[in-house]
């Protein structure tokens, strides 16, 4: 099979096209035939070796995939040969970027009719990681104030619809007045661009001086310090990503200005397989289905073209998801 192999860590150039053995599916596992790979923040840290995890190389890239099933291990139930699924790769979130994927059935969505490949491929990250941000590393509440930062990235627009659903009211910020549309037309109460105004002030505003209930971080560096002073007392902060850089800085004072909290987030500590994981994928579905959920996809490269796909994503400015296309979509 061909796959997406980075022989060590670097720039572009690091991903290369090499022809691999096929995986061969355990008792619990699943063969995936790929048709759609996503493309992900994290592929590029791990790709550039700055992932905040360990990565052992050789590695295929590749965290999502939509497809058919291939083969079945012989522990498997509910799924066949041929059935259109979608996959988070599985713990390492590795191995994606290939013509073959081999998943553990925990990890294996079946995807209803109404979802086609090219979603399938693009939620299952993004989408797990809004919902339990919101209903499981917190307990969100209608009226709640939540500030959201980069709500134009896939993440964050996500997360902007999935908390309006449950009746907050949501504040995004973003890093140029280009990308604040977006936000807006999904309904984002306030979107502010951060190269023109102080966010911190104008979340005060919004609220008439008393804060937000929540902020999801994505950025980190002095955004994330900053993210603070824009809480209510006891408020919190979610960190999920240090796409500005990391952050430098004595957390213990900052925590006891407001008797407010930080806390990090790994979307598969959900528990891939367990109720609440089913509980989220069942939201999503049925929010794509109904028409309250969107995600674009926002730009598809053959799989020999990783390299243009990372060098997109790399630039910022890309408001959905990006995905390899690796075999025909029939």
């Amino acid at each position: 099979m061909k796959a997406i192999v980075v022989e060590s860590p670097g720039g572009l150039d690091k991903l290369v096209l090499r022809d691999l053995p096929a995986p061969v599916p355990g008792p619990d596992d699943v063969l995936i035939s790929v048709v759609y790979a996503a493309c992900n923040w994290s592929d590029l840290q791990k790709r550039e070796g700055v992932y905040p995890h360990p990565v052992k190389y050789p590695a295929v890239m590749g965290l999502e995939v939509s497809g058919r099933v291939a083969a079945l291990g012989r522990k498997v139930k509910g799924l066949a040969v041929g059935d259109r699924v979608a996959a988070v790769t599985g713990p390492n979130l590795l191995g994606g970027y290939a013509e073959l994927c081999c998943v553990h059935k925990d990890y294996i969505i079946k995807l209803p009719d109404s979802i086609c490949l090219a979603l399938g491929a693009a939620f299952p990250v993004t989408g797990q990681t809004a919902y339990h941000l919101l209903h499981t590393a917190h307990h969100i509440k209608r009226g709640e104030t939540i500030v959201i930062h980069a709500i134009s990235g896939a993440v964050g627009s996500m997360t902007l619809q999935l908390a309006l659903k449950a009746g907050a009211k949501v504040i995004g910020t973003v890093g140029n007045r280009y990308k604040a549309r977006q936000a807006q037309v999904l309904g984002a109460h306030l979107v502010i661009d951060r190269s023109r105004e102080d966010f911190v002030e104008a979340v005060l505003d919004f609220t008439s001086g008393r804060g937000a209930d929540l902020v999801i971080d994505s950025l980190g560096g002095d955004i994330l310090r900053r993210s603070f002073d824009a809480l209510r007392p006891f408020g919190r902060v979610i960190n999920i990503g240090e796409a500005s850089g990391y952050p430098d800085f004595d957390i213990r004072p900052v925590l006891y200005q407001r008797s407010t909290s930080l806390a990090g987030f790994e979307f598969l500590h959900a528990g891939p397989g367990s109720l609440r994981w089913k509980k989220g994928v069942h939201t999503l579905l049925n929010g794509f289905a109904q028409g309250w959920l969107h995600l674009p996809v926002v730009a598809r490269f053959p799989l020999a073209e990783a390299a243009k796909a990372h060098e997109l994503l790399a630039g910022r400015g890309v408001q959905g998801k990006v995905l390899l296309a690796v075999n025909e979509d029939r």
